[in-house]
């Protein structure tokens, strides 16, 4: 039998190994994911295209992955923030705000402008498709559209591109520098950079060759805890789960209980109600009253040594004035009924059920007398 049970737990490890190598070879096969438009990503979604074209046609080309607090204030650089988390930080907004006052520009391109530099937006009816767009010259382009928001533009603000929907792109002034909100990034990542006028739209709204372009990765970071999933490799996972399962096995296979203590039948009937009704019902079938008054007579006389310190030898007739002077609920009638009569009652050999009823009831008055 212990042979047995050896080799069952033999083969359940032997599974569990091939199944996490199966599951290393097969994680080690899978493509990594990036996240959308980093521009570190070859992904169809990333930009790594953009910065490399970038990277090799000027002179520096960067990325920013803390905070923009960080950035030098020397003038003519140019942020590229695409896609970008929403800044729920005002310290960060100012941040930024504070990057353009010095004479920089920031080139935000994202599908939903509202709410990042307190820019507005309304709902465009068509998206998804490849339009004409006019810019600030009137001249014509085509390009993918896949917002469906449109900017609303302050009177202040200058219209750089826009279509039948509304505008798409715009220019606000911040100090010595400026903001170029556009609602479409993915004109620059990997899948449609090449695709209609995207590339030249683009460098239209770059305008100066700046002397240090940077790539915002920071305002990708979530605000919020990264994933599990997203910390530690699947492989890793996979091992660790197999863990678990393999020692919740070696604990059930060593014995360890899981869940509530159940106590046996036995331990718990000696002293619980149902053993008290088992003793009635044998009192009972047998007559024997007597038995039953003197066996609560006895449990009264040892509970008021115990609460009322008066001695187990007493007798009953001599009580009267310790009696008196403690209980609360019985009349005197009744504690002298009581001790007078019980000593004659318990002498008896035989008495009825009636009677037994009558002394038994008083006999646990004056226990619950005592007990409280």
């Amino acid at each position: 039998m212990k042979k047995s049970a050896n080799k069952t737990w033999i083969w359940i490890i032997v599974l569990l190994v091939i199944f996490i190598g199966l599951s290393v070879m097969l994680e080690s096969n899978q493509p990594k994911e990036y996240r959308p438009f980093a521009s570190h990503s070859p992904s169809p979604t990333g930009v790594k295209a953009f910065f490399t074209y970038l990277e090799s046609e000027l002179d520096s080309v960067k990325r920013l992955g803390d905070s923009p607090s960080q950035l030098n204030q020397e003038e003519n650089q140019l942020l590229l923030m695409v896609e970008p988390n929403l800044v729920d930080s005002q310290v960060t907004m100012d941040d930024y705000i504070t990057f353009m006052e010095a004479g920089n520009t920031i080139l935000l391109l994202k599908r939903n402008v509202e709410g990042m530099f307190q820019l507005h937006t309304e709902f465009a009816l068509d998206e998804g498709e490849t339009v004409r767009v006019t810019d600030w010259l009137e001249k014509e382009w085509e390009a993918l559209i896949l917002s469906g928001m449109r900017i609303i533009p302050n009177e202040e603000d200058q219209v750089l591109l826009q279509d039948e929907q509304g505008v798409i792109a715009i220019k606000r002034e911040y100090g010595a520098g400026q903001l170029i909100a556009v609602n479409s990034p993915d004109w620059i990542t990997n899948q449609f950079i090449l695709e209609a006028d995207h590339l030249s739209l683009v460098f239209n709204l770059m305008e100066e060759e700046p002397t240090v372009v940077w790539f915002d990765e920071y305002s990708h970071q979530s605000s919020q805890l990264a994933n599990v999933t997203e910390i530690y490799p699947k492989w890793l996972l996979v091992l660790g789960l197999q863990l678990i399962i393999l020692t919740l096995l070696w604990l059930l296979y060593r014995g360890k209980r899981f869940g509530p203590i159940r106590t046996p039948r036995e331990s718990y009937v000696r002293f619980s109600d149902e053993h008290i009704t088992s003793l009635a019902a044998w009192y009972e079938k047998g007559k024997l009253y007597n038995d039953s008054l003197k066996t609560q007579a006895d449990y009264v006389k040892m509970l008021l040594r115990e609460k009322w310190g008066i001695p187990y030898e007493k007798e009953w007739r001599l009580l009267h004035n310790q009696l008196s002077f403690k209980v609360k609920k019985m009349s005197e009638e009744e504690v002298s009924t009581l001790i007078h009569g019980i000593e004659d009652v318990l002498t008896k050999s035989n008495i009825s059920k009636q009677e037994y009823v009558l002394w038994a009831n008083r006999i646990d008055r004056l226990r619950n007398e005592v007990e409280e």
